[in-house]
Order: C-alpha cells, then sequence, then structure tokens
C-alpha cells in the first residue's frame, strides 16, 4: 500500500519511479527481507529524483506498508515507511506492529539521522487476518465535531469485529467511513487492504 506526497503531475512522476524501483528491486529480491527491500527502494527513490546531493531541494516521497508473504513457510515479512501492520491472530488478539517513522525518498536526513527500515517476521496460521492502509483512511475528517476518523477507529472496528470475512470487512468499512465523512470532501486518496490466510 503505498501513497505519494504531492499532487498531478508531481504526485504521477513520484509515482511511477516508485513503481518502476519497486518492480526492479523484486524482481532480485529473493532473499532480502521487507525491511532491505524498503532500503533499496528508498536508495534508488533518493537517487532518481538527485535527493541524496547535499544542496538537494527536492522533497517528495512515499508512505508505504509492504509484505512479503511465503505461503510454503507460512511467513509474513513486513516492513513500514511511516505506516502500520494490523495483525488478527487466531486467538482473536489484535497486534500493531508499527512502521519504521521514515519516508521513501524525501528531504535527506540530517546527519547520522537515517535509518534502516525495520523488518518484522511474523509466521502465520489459516484464518488469521492482517490489515493495512494508506493515511487517507485515518485523516478523514467529519463525525460530529470534524475529527479525524483516526488509526484507533479502525483497529476499534477489526478487535470488535473478529469473526467478519473479508468482504463483511469491506461493507463495514465502506458503511462507516461514509457515515462518518458525512458532507465533508474528501481529503484524500483511500487505500486499505485486508488479507485472510
Amino acid at each position: 500500500a503505498v501513497d505519494c506526497t504531492g499532487h498531478g503531475v508531481p504526485g504521477a512522476l513520484l509515482s511511477f519511479i516508485g513503481y518502476f524501483n519497486l518492480n526492479s528491486i523484486a524482481d532480485h529480491a529473493e532473499k532480502m527481507n521487507a525491511g532491505e527491500i524498503l532500503d533499496s527502494l528508498h536508495l534508488g527513490v533518493r537517487k532518481t529524483l538527485k535527493q541524496d546531493a547535499e544542496d538537494a531541494e527536492a522533497r517528495d516521497g512515499m508512505d508505504i506498508a509492504l509484505c512479503k508473504i511465503n505461503f510454503e513457510t507460512r511467513t509474513l515479512n513486513f516492513s513500514g515507511a511511516h505506516r502500520p501492520l494490523y495483525y488478527l491472530n487466531s486467538q482473536k488478539e489484535f497486534i500493531q506492529y508499527k512502521g519504521t517513522m521514515q519516508a521513501i525518498g524525501g528531504k535527506p536526513a540530517r546527519k547520522g539521522k537515517e535509518k534502516n527500515f525495520e523488518n518484522f517476521e511474523i509466521t502465520f496460521n489459516q484464518g488469521e487476518k492482517i490489515f493495512f492502509f494508506s493515511d487517507g483512511l485515518p485523516d478523514q475528517i467529519g463525525g460530529d465535531d470534524g475529527r479525524k476518523y483516526r488509526t484507533g477507529r479502525i483497529r476499534e472496528l477489526i478487535e470488535g469485529n473478529p469473526d467478519l470475512t473479508m468482504p463483511q470487512y469491506r461493507d463495514l468499512f465502506e458503511k462507516d467511513f461514509f457515515e462518518w465523512k458525512g458532507n465533508n470532501k474528501q481529503v484524500d486518496d483511500i487505500l486499505l487492504i485486508g488479507i485472510e490466510f
């Protein structure tokens, strides 16, 4: 799940740069975990946009939640750039894996502040569920007092309805989102991905 900064032509250009860089990395990523893939993507975007130069002015970047799933070994690698992964295990326990607080690309970090993207390796069982999303959903303004939808509301809907199928979750989130938004303008693109194993 990827969300690029910028709108119009700059946003579209960054989307293409991210898309082609990620595909190129994925073609050779058999032995890389999700964190290493994001490290490579970060460097690729920075190099393409010449953001690695000292006088770089380009500040555009992207947030991403990336999952690499191996169904044979039942392992999931997750890494996020400003995005989390929500995991509902077979005991119906909710677990949050926080992404690294750093974007892909963007303004060069101050000296010594750059960090690698954290990788989480999870062994999953049949019937367990994962959810990841762009910031457009939690940032939506609405409700009775014009507050943000927020990540806590997403968590509550997942945790409070652990037995739903993915189509039922889709219907639940769609209904809840539009009721929350009301007559307010949609503030951003929205992407919510759910997978049941």
